[in-house]
């Protein structure tokens, strides 16, 4: 029952036949009615007329007494068009029955002078019976007609009526189910295409080869398509670079503990095994990327109200050290600025931003960080007076695994891509200028406040 209910097919030819059945009782009701309504209805309107073609004829011939005389003609064809009809024309004057149909009565089928329309128990039957006068208002004219021969009169047109109907209803579906099955094997053709598809092969639907009304549906399946072969070609590329950028730090190191092993100075072994822990340190910090970029990639991230002020200060005080390491001078100028976001996801965008100001401004720089309120946003700006990043280049740094010809070998190029996608999941904008006085690097990310539009918006 339930794939009765969910095929389309099946639920257009229900809904034309419910029409169709509905439309037929109506009709039948309305033309029962329009028969057997008192004296408005078919019936008593056939009597009425056989009574008037009576009285015109009285009015055109001399009428005797002779009970045998024949009707005129419209009046037969009258009483042959409602059935069993029988006539009587009385003399008022005498009370006498001067004219009558063959198998009419020869007593009164109606009371005297009871003009119009009534019901009468004649012979063990019910009859409708229309009494009316000719011009002169001498002759009584009654027509009556009995009940059961109307009604099974009726019965027969009504099998007819049945029958066509049956039939017109069997021509209508054949059509009808013609034209469905003939739209819905285009729907099947397409869903066989979709589903032959190979996921990293591009095919799409062409939307010319099915009905217009399922258009909406085969864009959004050739859009989610296209959505997903990106998905599948960025997935490519990421693995192809990732064990690229691994690959080399441990043939490194494969190198350099080959080389620590055979070597017998100590001085000698001592450097190398120098080198083998700074190429293990890069070696996990592409790893911990690694793992990050992935995280970030994920649907069901919860964002809650954060101070972002709090989230900076923390990241602050866990690398302090390495900025002093490198003799960098550290400005912090945070106002507390209240966003949605999740705090991990918070953390590792703030790290990268000053892991990548500290890497690439140079030893002694001077970095700022600069958390601001606007009416609507709160902004995290990390600023530097490093030598920079050209122009042509600002674009492409934020792909993954990207290191601009003048960075250092030990950066993974992974920082400032995690810092757009966790910017995308928490609906802000990632923005780069030129640091103060023209000179460095300017990294901003703007967050809308919780009660912005679009602040809660959930990531594309």
């Amino acid at each position: 029952m339930r794939r009765v209910t969910n095929s389309m097919r099946a639920q257009i030819l229900l809904g034309i036949f419910s029409a169709l059945l509905v439309s037929w009782l109506v009709q039948f009701g309305l033309y029962w009615n329009s028969l057997t309504r008192t004296e408005s209805g078919a019936r008593d309107h056939e009597l009425s007329a056989v009574v008037d073609s009576v009285a015109f004829f009285l009015a055109m011939v001399p009428v005797t007494q002779d009970i045998t005389r024949d009707l005129p003609v419209p009046a037969v064809l009258l009483r042959q068009s409602i059935g069993k009809t029988e006539i009587q024309v009385w003399d008022r004057v005498t009370n006498r029955l001067v004219l009558a149909s063959t198998d009419a009565p020869r007593t009164r089928m109606a009371q005297v002078n009871s003009i119009g329309f009534s019901c009468v128990l004649f012979g063990g039957d019910t009859w409708r019976v229309y009494a009316g006068l000719d011009e002169t208002a001498r002759f009584e004219i009654v027509a009556a007609t009995p009940t059961r021969a109307f009604y099974a009169g009726l019965a027969d047109r009504f099998e007819l009526g049945s029958i066509i109907t049956l039939l017109m209803f069997a021509g209508i579906g054949s059509v009808t189910m013609f034209v469905v099955c003939r739209s819905t094997r285009k729907l099947g053709r397409a869903g066989r295409e979709i589903a032959q598809a190979s996921v990293t092969d591009g095919v799409t639907v062409d939307e010319r080869t099915v009905p217009a009304e399922v258009g909406p549906l085969i864009r959004a399946i050739n859009e989610r398509q296209r959505r997903v072969l990106t998905l599948v070609e960025n997935e490519r590329r990421f693995i192809g670079d990732a064990a690229h950028e691994l690959r080399t730090p441990l043939a490194v190191l494969a190198v350099y503990a080959d080389t620590a092993y055979r070597v017998n100075d100590p001085v000698k072994a001592k450097m190398l095994m120098q080198k083998i822990a700074e190429t293990t340190r890069r070696s996990a910090r592409i790893v911990e990327q690694l793992l990050d970029l992935a995280r970030t990639d994920r649907n069901d991230i919860v964002l809650e109200p954060v101070n972002l002020a709090s989230v900076v200060g923390f990241v602050l005080r866990d690398m302090q050290a390495s900025f002093v390491h490198r003799g960098q001078q550290l400005t912090v100028d945070a106002v507390p600025g209240q966003i949605l976001g999740q705090v991990d996801a918070l953390g590792i965008l703030v790290r990268n931003l000053l892991d990548n100001a500290g890497r690439y401004s140079g030893d002694g720089s001077s970095i700022r960080v600069a958390v601001e309120r606007a009416a609507d946003s709160v902004t995290l700006a990390v600023s530097d007076n490093g030598p920079g990043i050209a122009r042509p280049l600002r674009e492409r740094i934020f792909d993954p695994f990207y290191r601009g010809p003048d960075a250092p070998s030990h950066g993974s190029g992974l920082g400032l891509a995690l810092v757009a996608r966790i910017a995308r999941s928490h609906n802000a904008r990632v923005t780069l200028e030129e640091g103060a006085g023209g000179r460095g690097v300017c990294l901003s990310v703007t967050f809308p406040l919780p009660d912005a539009p679009g602040a809660a918006a959930v990531r594309a």
